[in-house]
């Protein structure tokens, strides 16, 4: 199967229109590309990442800001890339977009690579790169368009384009309309994809959710729209069919785009949902304000679904993954729960005491035994990894003693 581009992703601002900031990446940045590596220039000092993305069991990259005073328009953060051709036991820096944070409709915050050459940086604007990040040149988007959601596979990238009026950090958090996307990673003009357009949960705001499954020879593209509907078809199809029904809608957007009530994710031939049904919490008892959820599994392709044991109570469900040999993995406000035989039973392998304040905003596994984490908190300067299947997670410093 397909390796997950491994994600999920910030507060609030009045939209501030054409971006003006420059890569923090340090001078020169002409040749700072991921498939040069390693490339040799450092990681900007201070750096926080929010997303993170494989393109295989050692090569892969984040996305995130880095506090360069004086390098920056108006002395702001920067967004910077970091790369890694070691699964995370070194990092080097990449040239980045020349944009900042997420702001209303400018800014990005998300990464995915097809392969060490070819990327999207994405969330709210859209941004390519055909050379490992040495270059990237700005896709432009219709006026109160967001891309909320990408993923690549086979040649080929697949995007949620959102209507949205927010402004500020959290740029998904207004949107009422969702249209799939599609193109070529090399050339090609954007097409929308018919049957996955103008997709709404009846004027509310609210979130949308997108995979790509599969190998070369047979892929699939699945859809969890606002209204919880499954939408699906071949990445080559013109358009896309109503598969089923979920049993839960996606609900709010994270700050990341991705939804908070419905967490969608693919392994073992089979797709999988939590629905995550949060309790109420108290001045009294602000310990209860935790989530139990249920895990949904579907074996056709989102046509009917077969309901686990509820998920133990550990935080707020954020991000959901899956792999083979039927493994779930669950990441939360509090740590990391992980499942071994479909749902059925949960362990938690990284409880709050031992993992970072405020949990994780991501989950993805890049194969059965490796996988990785983004800590809600980018401040930390970490991202979170695993070598056996969840069972520990160790933390990797992406900082470096750049001064650019």
């Amino acid at each position: 199967p397909h390796v997950p581009p491994v994600t999920p992703p910030v507060t609030a601002r009045p939209d501030r229109g054409s971006p003006a900031a420059k890569s923090a990446t340090p001078e020169p940045t002409a040749s700072a590309s991921l498939s040069a590596v390693p490339s040799g220039d450092r990681v900007p000092g201070g750096f926080q990442p929010t997303s993170v993305t494989f393109v295989g069991p050692a090569i892969g990259a984040v996305i995130g800001q880095a506090g360069t005073p004086g390098r920056c328009a108006g002395g702001a953060n920067c967004t910077s890339l970091a790369g890694t051709n070691d699964y995370g036991q070194t990092w080097f820096g990449v040239s980045a977009p020349a944009t900042g944070a997420p702001d209303g409709s400018s800014g990005v915050s998300q990464l995915r690579f097809l392969h060490p050459d070819q990327g999207f940086a994405f969330g709210p604007e859209l941004w390519s790169t055909l050379d490992g990040g040495a270059a990237w040149s700005r896709l432009p988007l219709p006026r109160d368009t967001r891309v909320t959601d990408l993923e690549t596979l086979n040649g080929q990238v697949f995007a949620l384009w959102a209507r949205c009026t927010g402004g500020g950090a959290d740029f998904a958090a207004d949107c009422t309309s969702f249209t799939l996307h599609t193109a070529p990673v090399v050339g090609g003009q954007w097409r929308q994809v018919g049957g996955a357009v103008d997709l709404t949960a009846g004027g509310a705001a609210t979130s949308a959710s997108l995979l790509l499954v599969g190998d070369p020879a047979a892929a699939t593209g699945y859809l969890l729209a606002p209204d919880g509907k499954v939408l699906s078809g071949s990445l080559d199809a013109a358009g896309w069919t109503t598969a089923g029904t979920a049993p839960c809608a996606p609900g709010a957007a994270q700050p990341d785009g991705q939804p908070s009530g419905a967490l969608l994710a693919a392994g073992s031939g089979e797709l999988y949902l939590l629905c995550a049904d949060a309790t109420t919490s108290t001045p009294a008892s602000p310990s209860a304000s935790r989530v139990t959820g249920t895990l949904q599994v579907s074996a056709d392709g989102g046509k009917t679904w077969q309901q686990r044991p509820a998920v133990p109570a550990l935080g707020t469900a954020t991000s959901l993954a899956a792999a083979m040999g039927n493994m779930v993995v669950l990441a939360t406000s509090e740590g990391i729960e992980v499942s071994r035989d479909d749902g059925q039973n949960w362990q938690v392998t990284l409880p709050a005491a031992a993992g970072p304040p405020g949990g994780f905003r991501y989950v993805g596994m890049t194969e059965a035994s490796q996988g990785v984490a983004v800590p809600e908190n980018p401040a930390l300067h970490q991202i979170w990894f695993t070598a056996d299947g969840g069972q520990t997670w160790q933390p990797s410093t992406v900082q470096g003693t750049g001064t650019g």
